[in-house]
């Protein structure tokens, strides 16, 4: 199981706890990108500023993904499938903001 621990910029009078979620997938772009869903479903808003995901690999490994990195790699024509069977639609309609 990988853990994905949501973060963004918010205002100091905004003190919240970032989210976490632990995802198994076969790869770490796809479990980030089930864990933004999760996120979205909590309510947070995946285009805030600085936003990213943390995620930490069974094994201790860390690292950081941005939330465009992983928008980007979804809407890779080769990802159509992963996106209708997952039910990732919200985040690629959210990111043609105005």
């Amino acid at each position: 199981m990988t853990e994905y621990h949501f973060h963004w910029w918010h205002p100091q009078s905004e003190r919240a706890a970032s989210p976490s979620v632990s995802i198994a997938a076969p790869s770490q772009l796809q479990g980030a990108a089930l864990a933004l869903r999760h996120f979205v479903e909590l309510g947070c808003d995946i285009h805030a500023p600085l936003a990213h995901v943390d995620v930490m690999e069974a094994n201790g490994a860390t690292h950081t993904l941005l939330v465009e990195e992983v928008l980007d790699w979804l809407n890779d024509p080769e990802r159509i499938y992963f996106v209708h069977h997952e039910g990732l639609g919200v985040l690629l309609q959210s990111t043609s903001r105005t």
